[in-house]
C-alpha cells in the first residue's frame, strides 16, 4: 500500500481535498476525526487530558469543551506541548490499527501538523494544500468563526506555507473553484499511476 500524508495550514482546505479522495473512491484517513474520537469520554485520551488538564475544561455533559482547551494551549507552549504528548502517541497508534485493516492499494492520511510533529518519515508521499493567505483568513472567519487575530496567532504555531511546500512531492492549489481542486487531483493520480488503480 501506498501511504500519502496530506498537509497544509489551518484554513487551507484539507477537508475539500478529503471530501474529493472520497468522493473519487480513494480511503482517507482523517486526522482531526480520530482525535475527536480519541476525545470521547470512554476513550484514552479523553481520560489523559482530565487527568492532566483537570475537569474545568469539562462542560455541562462532562464532555471535553474543545473552546476551552483550545484557549487554554493556543496561548500555553507548555501546556500545548502536554497536550501533544497525550495525543500524538494514541493518534499514532489509531492510524496505524486503520492502515493494517485496509486492503486498498493506497490511503491518504491527513495530518495537519505534519511537519511540526516530524512525522514525514511514516509515508511515500507528501500533498499539501496551500492557498492566498488573504482568502485563508476570509474562510476561517466564515466556516470557523475565527476571528482575524486568533487565526493569525494559531497559524503561528504552524510552519508556514512557504516551509511546507519546500517539503511537498505535491501542491495544491485552492484558491478558486472545487472543480479546479479536483482536476489538480485527478492529474496527480494520473501521474502517480493511481487513478486507473482505483477504478476511475
Amino acid at each position: 500500500m501506498k501511504v500519502i500524508a496530506l498537509t497544509g495550514v489551518i484554513g487551507a482546505g484539507k477537508s475539500s481535498v478529503i471530501a474529493i479522495l472520497r468522493e473519487l473512491g480513494i480511503s482517507v484517513i482523517d486526522c482531526d476525526d480520530i482525535n475527536e474520537q480519541l476525545q470521547q469520554p470512554q476513550e484514552e485520551g479523553y481520560r489523559q487530558i482530565i487527568k492532566v488538564f483537570g475537569e474545568d475544561i469539562l462542560d455541562a455533559n462532562l464532555c471535553i469543551d474543545k473552546a476551552k482547551l483550545g484557549s487554554i494551549v493556543f496561548h500555553d507552549e507548555e501546556k500545548k506541548q502536554q497536550l501533544e504528548a497525550i495525543m500524538h502517541p494514541l493518534i499514532r497508534q489509531r492510524i496505524r490499527m486503520q492502515l493494517a485493516r485496509s486492503v486498498e492499494s493506497m490511503a491518504v492520511v491527513e495530518v495537519p501538523l505534519l511537519f511540526e510533529i516530524h512525522w514525514e518519515s511514516y509515508f511515500d508521499e507528501i500533498w499539501v494544500v496551500t492557498c492566498q493567505e488573504d482568502i485563508l483568513l476570509e474562510r476561517l472567519r466564515e466556516q470557523r468563526h475565527v476571528a482575524k487575530e486568533e487565526a493569525l496567532l494559531r497559524m503561528a504555531h504552524q510552519w508556514s506555507q512557504e516551509e511546507k511546500i519546500k517539503h511537498a512531492d505535491h501542491i495544491l492549489h485552492n484558491d478558486t473553484s472545487r472543480e479546479d481542486l479536483k482536476k489538480q487531483i485527478i492529474d496527480i493520480l494520473r501521474k502517480e499511476d493511481l487513478y486507473a488503480e482505483n477504478g476511475r
